[in-house]
């Protein structure tokens, strides 16, 4: 029974897609959002519809259907495609730069244009293209509340089924150092980017957890944050352990002061009450008087960014160039890699980008009056502080399995506060107008 339910989940899936795609195309474009999101995160099983025709373009072409229906819905309803958002001008801007800075890396390289879809450059662009993306379907087309909390229990459902995945092979660690082994659900990428996708979102089902009354909705979210957190720990990421501690002491001071005695009862005893292989784990920086490896090799592609950086300091060296030098792929820093590779100029647009997120999860927990929108927008703001302190270590800024979510979430603020703002305008009441008697009797 089992082995046919596993060769039958493929199929379901494929024609899940089929479905939704076309749903998509006619106009459905929540459904197609639903989905996708659901699967952004669980790319091993993204990978089985790769045995079927289309499979291996499954979000591109999940995308497309969304992107056309959403164009043929506002045109047959004659709505406003965009709605109006302090986003829009600077990320087309953002868009084109990029761009310009992709053909400089393709001099900087001594390669041909960067007009070729097979180049894998071009598609490192194209797939950093498509967050912005997810940002702008999800706000034009998420309409009210219900779809908000609708999205967030999809999002919920693709962690429980990241736990059931990332729970095992935590369990088949014998030590920190088998770490290296751990992919979660991303196949690609490994245990610092897991443990960051964790420390990273579980601040919204936390922002959440604040607001919600209703008890089976209570319970469940404790359950999946405890399970978060508990694959944090264990996933043995200073960077990720950083990022929850910043988060955490965000969301308590804005809440519940009175939390703040759970991280300042660590900072006291944390030897004492730590797993032995996390305290390991974290005082493992130096080893018999050297920099352990990871932290070395920081460490050089710093110091690399910078050399890079005041090679062209104002655009930069070109987009994506750091994954063709050879320096390991990427300098373990979005910030030194952006500064390298786009400038300042990129730089500003990154820390623009970041900050504008920031503003709008607050400016959404600060005006919102709906508890959810209300526990949304102080969990996204946790969220985004942790994301920033993430990118700090590594790069969790570009990986669609790994930052779609933040984009999407992004997109929900910026149509929380859209709702906000709809709630709080005056309303202008008709006023009946009687005709005077004097005139009445004169006619």
């Amino acid at each position: 029974m089992i082995a046919l339910l596993k060769n039958l989940a493929p199929i379901l899936l494929y024609l899940g897609f089929i479905f939704t795609a076309i749903a998509s195309l006619t106009g459905n474009v929540r459904l197609g959002l639903f989905f996708l999101t659901a699967l952004l995160p669980l790319q091993n099983v993204i990978q089985k519809l790769q045995d079927f025709p289309l499979g291996k373009d499954f979000n591109d072409i999940l995308l497309f259907c969304m992107v056309f229906g959403w164009f043929i819905s506002k045109a047959s309803k004659g709505g406003r495609l965009l709605a109006k958002t302090s986003f829009t001008g600077i990320l087309f801007l953002y868009l084109i730069f990029t761009y310009i800075t992709l053909w400089m890396g393709s001099q900087f390289l001594h390669d041909g244009p960067p007009i070729n879809p097979a180049d894998p450059r071009v598609q490192n662009w194209k797939n950093y293209m498509v967050l912005p993306l997810l940002f702008f379907i999800t706000m034009n087309n998420i309409r009210d509340v219900k779809d908000m909390r609708n999205m967030m229990v999809v999002m919920c459902a693709s962690m429980f089924l990241m736990n059931y995945y990332n729970v095992q092979q935590v369990a088949d660690m014998t030590s920190w150092q088998n770490r290296t082994k751990v992919h979660g659900t991303f196949v690609d990428l490994g245990a610092n980017e897991v443990a960051s996708f964790y420390a990273t979102y579980t601040f919204v089902l936390i922002g959440l957890l604040f607001y919600i009354k209703e008890k089976k909705e209570k319970l469940g979210l404790m359950a999946l944050i405890g399970t978060n957190f508990f694959i944090v720990l264990f996933m043995f990421s200073r960077a990720a352990y950083m990022a929850t501690a910043a988060a955490f002491i965000f969301i308590s001071f804005m809440k519940n002061k009175a939390l703040l005695i759970i991280p300042l009862v660590l900072a006291l005893f944390w030897t004492t009450l730590l797993p032995k292989d996390v305290i390991t784990r974290v005082t493992f920086s130096e080893h018999e008087g050297e920099l352990d490896d990871s932290a070395a090799t920081r460490l050089v592609l710093w110091q690399q960014s910078i050399a890079y950086f005041q090679e062209s300091p104002i655009i930069g060296i070109g987009f994506n160039v750091f994954s063709k030098i050879g320096l390991r792929k990427d300098a373990h820093n979005v910030f030194m890699r952006t500064l390298a590779e786009q400038g300042m100029v990129g730089f500003l647009f990154l820390i623009t980008i970041m900050l504008l997120a920031l503003s709008s999860s607050w400016r959404l927990y600060r005006r919102a009056r709906d508890p959810f929108l209300k526990g949304f927008g102080l969990g996204f703001c946790a969220c985004v502080i942790a994301n920033m302190i993430s990118n700090f270590f590594g790069d969790r800024w570009t990986p669609m399995c790994l930052a779609g979510y933040y984009w999407i979430f992004l997109g929900m603020a910026e149509r929380g506060n859209m709702i906000v703002n709809e709630q709080s305008a005056p309303v202008q009441k008709k006023v009946k107008t009687e005709t005077p008697k004097r005139e009445r009797y004169r006619r």
